[in-house]
């Protein structure tokens, strides 16, 4: 299983959408935009981080720092829907 799959399952569950990920192997920051109907909170964005924390850590993925973020208004679109 990809990192995008694991991440696309993972936030499913939780009710939001992987509009976009980047990892960089440099700085290792992976960086997370997600969506939901209605739109992204703070609070949201906490939730994930948290849970995503956790998760990348039993899953053993290496990264430095995590970063969960929304897309933004004029967010490019990445998928068909």
């Amino acid at each position: 299983m990809t990192i995008e799959t694991l991440l696309e399952t993972t936030l499913g569950g939780m009710g939001f959408e992987l509009v976009d990920m980047s990892m960089s192997a440099k700085s290792g920051l992976l960086r997370i935009f997600i969506d939901k109907e209605g739109g992204i909170t703070l609070d949201d964005c906490v939730a994930v981080s948290n849970h995503l924390s956790n998760l990348l850590t039993v899953e053993n993925i290496a990264y430095e720092h995590l970063e969960v973020s929304s897309p933004g208004l004029d967010r490019p679109l990445k998928k068909l829907a």
